[in-house]
């Protein structure tokens, strides 16, 4: 998965989403958000950010398992993930490329990449993140069954010593 991290964040600001006021707050939301989606999926997640104003030199870091890009000065986010699909399409079987502009996501296709709008990835993120709750919460209840299963298969004056060593 390949996102253009400032039009994923800019779809999400268009969607009322104001809890993150400031840039920084806004990228780790991405990048927290990302790294559970690769948790989850198991599917490498490559965050790319539009830096060719800046008079730094491009960066990169990996942090929960997710590629931050920073793009060279004189290069555009849009060139810089038209790169990486024709460098990493034989790599993957399958490249997936999360941008809402329209020129990107033709290139992208062109570059044997799938491509979903930033709002098709906002939701996968959201989908990702309920799928978690219901699985913690599945486990929760099982471990709550297990330990009722135990309790009724215990004779109550062995559970009431191993009560006592427990709260010791």
């Amino acid at each position: 998965m390949i996102v253009d991290g400032y039009n994923v964040l800019g779809r999400r600001l268009k969607k009322g989403f104001t809890e993150t006021t400031d840039l920084e707050s806004a990228r780790a939301w991405l990048l927290s958000k990302s790294g559970e989606y690769r948790s989850y999926t198991g599917n490498d997640v490559i965050i790319v950010y539009d830096a060719h104003q800046t008079t730094g030199h491009g960066s990169e870091e990996d942090t929960m398992g997710v590629r931050v890009l920073y793009t060279l000065p004189q290069e555009t986010a849009d060139e810089r993930i038209e790169r990486l699909v024709y460098d990493l399409r034989d790599r993957y079987r399958q490249l997936v490329v999360a941008t809402s502009d329209a020129a990107e996501q033709q290139v992208a296709f062109g570059g044997g990449a799938l491509r979903i709008s930033a709002d098709e990835w906002l939701r996968r993120l959201t989908a990702t993140e309920k799928q978690i709750e219901q699985s913690v919460e599945g486990q929760n209840e099982t471990v709550d069954l297990q330990r009722a299963r135990l309790g009724d298969q215990i004779r109550q004056d062995v559970m009431k010593i191993l009560e006592k060593w427990r709260r010791q």
